[in-house]
């Protein structure tokens, strides 16, 4: 029997697919809901509910159903803490998270599993329980990339390479081998969106790629670069030929939608190795 695994949910698809891949196994689980993080779809599941600052009786009650492992899924914003609501455990975890929270995600992300695995659970990635998240090598769709295309892949991603010791973001645009933009901490949708807004004052009205790849250092078990239909969606409507990600390091949510959707639109997606 595997162990009952804690589904930290944050925002989108993923947290409902390991859902139901611990239904079809039969594997316990249980999903849980910070504060403030809007789930309407767990009304009939088995549901921690948490709250940032009171991190001591989440753990009370993983221990309690019995929960050894965690997987964290979906998008999450930094929650904004308020020190008068503290527990006694966040107090004494005060002073090394909070200045963690403020800096990259890799060290905030890498001490938060630090602290579950102090406590017992260990940290587990989503494509662990769902391997078909991960693309290998190759092009996915009907379209192929062209030379140019082929040529500002490799630009971003040696612009993720070089980003990724300020550990600031996954996700670039390269469009005849200029950067048109680059993902900070407002996400690949606000990306998407500045580009979409600018890149023809710059590039061909049809030039541009979305490239996303992990950080160099970055812990994979807890924050692997993520793409879905939407962004698929985005990339169009930016007016870009196509999506690169790096093969075996992004997770592709939906992944035949995605290609179906991608050869509707007239994109291609390559995995390319790094």
């Amino acid at each position: 029997m595997e162990p009952n695994l804690a589904i930290v949910a944050g925002a989108g698809d993923l947290p409902q697919q390991l859902v139901a891949a611990c239904q079809s196994t039969g594997r316990g689980y249980q999903v849980v809901r910070f504060n403030g993080i809007d789930l309407n779809w767990v009304d009939d599941q088995p549901v921690i509910d948490a709250v940032f600052e009171k991190p001591n009786s989440l753990f009370k009650q993983l221990k309690k159903a019995e929960c050894t492992q965690v997987v964290f899924a979906g998008a999450m914003q930094r929650p904004k803490l308020n020190p008068l609501k503290f527990d006694l455990k966040l107090m004494k975890l005060a002073p090394t998270l909070l200045p963690a929270l403020k800096g990259g995600d890799d060290g905030a992300l890498s001490l938060i599993a630090q602290i579950f695995e102090s406590e017992g659970i260990t940290v587990i990635p989503a494509h662990e329980i769902l391997p078909e998240l991960l693309a290998q090598s190759g092009v996915l769709t009907n379209i192929k990339p062209s030379q140019q295309d082929q040529a500002d892949i490799s630009r971003g991603f040696a612009i993720l390479h070089a980003m990724s010791s300020a550990d600031v973001g996954q996700a670039c645009v390269v469009g005849q081998g200029l950067c048109l933009g680059i993902e900070t901490i407002q996400g690949s949708d606000t990306l998407l969106r500045f580009v979409q807004e600018t890149k023809n004052d710059y590039v061909d009205h049809s030039a541009g790629v979305f490239i996303k790849a992990p950080k160099q250092n970055q812990d994979r078990r807890m924050d692997m670069p993520t793409i879905g239909i939407e962004t698929v969606n985005s990339v169009h409507t930016a007016g870009l030929r196509g999506i690169a990600i790096a093969a075996n390091g992004v997770q592709m949510l939906d992944r035949d939608a995605c290609i179906q959707q991608a050869n509707e639109l007239g994109l291609f997606i390559a995995a390319v190795d790094t």
